[in-house]
């Protein structure tokens, strides 16, 4: 039987620097992959793994291009605040039982994190 061990969004900048940098310093992200001339990166905290890839005309999510599920939401919620990052939407309960927040990194991906409240 299959089994699928994990996923990786690949998130489309025209800049590497500035979006490594919000992954690293406010989320707690490290580089395991820097390939400037392929324009190419690939981070990860934990079993969460994230690509940034150069684009000439990057492609944005209207909504998140990423639910990135965590614990400690609240915690986390304040880490980034302190440090800066643009929150779109503030912690909130949903009926489906989660608690989340969203914010947006330089290029304009916005990233959902959350965790399971019931």
């Amino acid at each position: 039987m299959t089994e699928f061990l994990s996923c990786r969004p690949n998130l489309e900048v025209d800049d590497l620097a500035p979006a490594a940098t919000f992954l690293r310093d406010v989320l707690g992200f490290t580089v395991e992959v820097d390939e400037p001339e392929m324009g190419l990166m690939l981070l990860r905290r934990d079993a969460v793994g994230l690509a940034l890839v150069r684009s000439a005309a990057p492609g944005i999510n209207a909504t998140t291009a990423a639910y990135i599920g965590v614990t400690g939401v609240d915690d986390l919620h304040q880490q980034c605040a302190a440090r800066g990052a643009r929150i779109v939407t503030g912690p909130a309960n949903h009926p489906w039982g989660l608690r989340d927040f969203v914010v947006e990194m330089p290029g304009g991906h916005r990233l959902a994190l959350g965790e399971r409240v019931i």
